[in-house]
């Protein structure tokens, strides 16, 4: 029996760079995409109704902060109860390592049946070939694939809601791969990549009532004044991949970031990107 392999991703307002994934996801072998539109007021759906793939999106026309934990718990489940075997959880600026793709059924079935397995997070840097080895990308690594009937709940982790984890808690002993990897786009565009962590520690002390400490101890070691160490990355990993950064500067229109941090400025969460501000 050939096993039935969903993809589960958030997406709002991502129309932009979703235009130059879709083609790349195409080629994926998966049998149906599970989407939760968080409130989109662009052509996202529109355009991730374009995969050859069947396209499901789920929107419960939420109201109050985003709850990521929300919108992967619902994408999930429906993923259980269409008879989904294996789940790819994946962010709206993601893809697969060109490998992976390669052999995505055969990978799954042969390993992630046995193990779940937290693969190398690839984050690049400045263009698709150059990647993060800053000190707390070095050893970066990240669950994203479950296999369902080894997999508990998302309900099961507690007081998450703006980040939790790709994957739900799994009964499979872990194991760790950097020969296949997940491939992360944000930090491509240093602009958007800071802007948008201002943009976090704002939000996140305004409508969540966060204190300016807590969030720079949480921020700023992962940012890391910006210096990403670009480091050059395996070709086999992106082989016929092609991505601008500059893409991100239209996203960066739409998102506004920078408008919100300076009608909600607190100087003291400002602890880098600075000259974005003022540019």
């Amino acid at each position: 029996m050939v096993s039935k392999v969903q993809a589960n991703v958030v997406f709002n307002n991502e129309a932009v760079i979703l235009k130059h994934l879709i083609p790349i996801w195409n080629t994926y072998e998966i049998d149906e995409w599970v989407f939760y539109d968080d409130r989109s007021t662009d052509e996202s759906v529109e355009v991730v109704n374009q995969l050859d793939a069947k396209v499901t999106i789920l929107n419960d026309n939420l109201e109050g902060p985003f709850n990521e934990t929300y919108c992967r718990d619902r994408m999930f489940e429906y993923s259980r109860d269409s008879g989904a075997e294996f789940v790819i959880a994946i962010d709206a600026d993601e893809f697969l390592s060109v490998n992976f793709a390669e052999q995505l059924r055969p990978t799954l079935e042969q390993t992630f049946t046995k193990y779940e397995v937290s693969s190398y997070w690839y984050n690049f840097v400045n263009d698709i070939n150059h990647i993060r080895q800053d000190p707390m990308y070095v050893e970066n690594y990240k669950s994203f694939v479950m296999h369902v009937p080894s997999t508990g709940s998302f309900k099961q982790y507690q007081n998450m809601n703006i980040h939790c984890a790709r994957t739900a808690p799994s009964k499979l002993p872990q194991a760790m791969s950097k020969e296949i990897g997940l491939m992360h786009l944000q930090a491509m565009n240093l602009e958007f990549y800071a802007l948008k962590q201002l943009w976090y520690k704002h939000w996140e002390h305004k409508d969540l009532n966060q204190p300016e400490h807590h969030l720079n101890n949480k921020y700023d070691p992962v940012v890391n004044n910006l210096d990403l160490k670009p480091t050059k990355i395996a070709d086999e990993l992106i082989k016929g991949i092609s991505i601008d950064a500059t893409i991100f500067d239209e996203l960066l229109l739409i998102k506004d970031y920078k408008g919100y941090i300076l009608k909600n400025l607190m100087p003291e969460l400002v602890t880098f990107g600075q000259k974005y501000l003022l540019s």
